[in-house]
């Protein structure tokens, strides 16, 4: 399985749990961390090259966890077809709260986590794929006893026993398909909010946020430098960043993290992108780390 080197972890070990090996996309590194249509048209050649054979499946993380980067998923699922090489597009961070077409995109198959992006209790996902594959991918069950004759064939194999995610996970999820049709319409607006957070951040001298420019999706991360040396140094040590912002009112990033620190501003007001924003200033401020006009 060809995969980008941004993945999920759940996604290694799905691959080692079916004993499939990987073969990584390469990313470019500091400070964009950016996954190609080239890196995986390399990477697919290699795999080619080394075992003679295409991978059997291509992974891609449509939005990664750690940098916030929207890949291009319509030009690697184009580039996999007209290889022949399955592809399977993880959604966890887009679809439901961005608009997510897996015709345009190109995907063979498209997991969702339902408790991340979908305004669902965990846990629960959605996995869709195309008629090609249904049969194979949701496969009933056709064994029969050989002496009591007992079969079951309402049953899916993957799915032992009741299913784990009846009840409440299944009805918050149904419940906010409303939801999820308006808001997705909605998502350019709540990124516009991210860059302007981006850009008052970055007014804290040698404050960067890492990942693609301009930014495409609601999660960042920001390298701070500063804030970590500060740290150093600090009575409260690392936590006197989460400390400061929360006696400000602002709540979310990971207490002791300083060194870097991801934000997610999806739902925010432009109010509140303001009273974010004015935290940290007043943070770096006090800690003595310059702050432009």
């Amino acid at each position: 399985m060809v995969l980008d080197s941004l993945a999920h972890y759940t996604s290694y070990l799905a691959a080692e749990l079916n004993h499939v090996g990987v073969r990584e996309v390469p990313n470019s590194g500091h400070p964009d961390f950016a996954i190609t249509p080239d890196g995986y048209k390399e990477t697919l050649d290699a795999v080619e090259d080394d075992t003679g054979n295409l991978p059997k499946l291509a992974l891609l993380t449509h939005v990664d966890y750690g940098y916030g980067n929207l890949a291009d998923a319509a030009a690697i699922g184009k580039l996999c077809r007209q290889r022949g090489v399955p592809f399977l597009l993880n959604t966890a961070y887009s679809s439901g709260v961005m608009p997510v077409d897996a015709r345009r995109l190109n995907a063979d198959f498209i997991s969702c986590s339902g408790h991340k992006s979908w305004a669902a209790s965990s846990s629960i996902g959605i996995l869709a794929t195309t008629d090609e594959y249904a049969d194979r991918l949701f496969e009933k069950s056709s064994i029969r006893g050989d002496w009591s004759g007992k079969s079951f064939g309402a049953k899916e194999l993957a799915t032992f026993g009741c299913s784990p995610v009846v009840g409440l996970p299944a009805m918050t999820l149904m419940a906010s398909f409303p939801a999820v049709v308006e808001r997705v319409e909605h998502f350019s607006e709540h990124v516009e909010n991210a860059r302007s957070l981006i850009v008052e951040l970055e007014k804290i001298e040698g404050l960067q946020c890492l990942g693609q420019r301009p930014h495409l999706h609601t999660l960042f991360n920001m390298e701070s430098t500063p804030f970590y040396e500060v740290s150093k140094t600090h009575k409260k040590r690392g936590y006197f960043l989460y400390r400061g912002l929360k006696k400000r009112g602002v709540v979310g990033v990971h207490a002791g993290m300083t060194r870097s620190f991801k934000i997610n501003t999806y739902g925010l007001s432009g109010v509140e992108i303001e009273k974010v924003a004015q935290a940290f200033r007043e943070v770096a401020i006090e800690n003595g780390i310059e702050v432009a006009d």
